[in-house]
């Protein structure tokens, strides 16, 4: 894949932190990842988002797809070159600052453990907490969504307490159900259909995530808040 580096782009305004590389015959990948998630970045990631949504702002651009650390860019190499369009993604970045999205704010209900949050005694065990202590670090803070991805409406969500960081598992699994809640290293999320996953399965909500009927058809977006609440205590 070649790798265009900002460092050789001709403006002056350049960010070295950031890396453009090709993804396919018309994208762009702008990866602004340099350790953790930063939420500034991300910020500034949704704010070049919203710029490139003016026509003039970048010729030829066909659509773009928000990551956690990263935007891709599509784009009709037929209007603007693969180089031109990496030193005009360049240049937007360097301008763009930190933009908060004010999302909406959801309360999600969900049960943990049982047959649906198989997980949650491993992920005790693993981090030297009881399952009661999981479930209530897991409720007690506000969950942002950074981006959408993997498959439609998931929602990657930013915000889960550091004790409960546990490496994804070694074996995805190869179904789990719609509603499912799971978490992995620094993130969690909520299953929005049925599909094979390595995260860790702590519980399970009534969650419709996504109808493909509904406009738009995912139910969250990036900037939205949540709070998982539980529906029942562990006896």
């Amino acid at each position: 894949m070649i790798l265009f580096e900002p460092t050789l782009a001709t403006s002056k305004a350049v960010d070295t932190s950031v890396r453009i590389s090709l993804a396919g015959t018309n994208g762009l990948l702008l990866d602004v990842s340099c350790g953790p998630y930063d939420k500034a970045l991300q910020q500034r990631l949704w704010a070049l988002n919203n710029t490139l949504r003016d026509p003039q702002s970048f010729p030829g651009l066909v659509e773009t797809v928000p990551g956690v650390n990263n935007l891709l860019v599509i784009y009709d190499p037929r209007k603007i070159p693969p180089d031109a369009a990496a030193q005009v993604l360049s240049d937007l970045w360097v301008s763009s600052s930190p933009t908060p999205i004010k999302g909406k704010h959801f309360v999600i209900d969900m049960i943990y453990g049982g047959e649906h949050g198989m997980d949650l005694d491993y992920v005790a065990e693993q981090t030297g907490l009881t399952p009661r202590d999981v479930i209530a670090l897991h409720s007690s803070v506000t969950y942002t969504v950074a981006a959408l991805g993997s498959m439609p409406g998931f929602p990657y969500l930013v915000g889960l307490p550091p004790a409960l960081e546990v490496p994804r598992r070694q074996i995805p699994r190869t179904l789990i159900p719609k509603g499912s809640v799971v978490i992995a290293g620094e993130q969690a999320s909520v299953f929005p259909c049925p599909g094979p996953c390595g995260w860790h399965v702590i519980g399970h909500a009534d969650f419709d995530g996504f109808d493909s009927q509904a406009m738009p058809p995912a139910l969250l977006s990036p900037g939205d808040t949540l709070v998982f609440r539980p529906k029942a205590q562990l006896k």
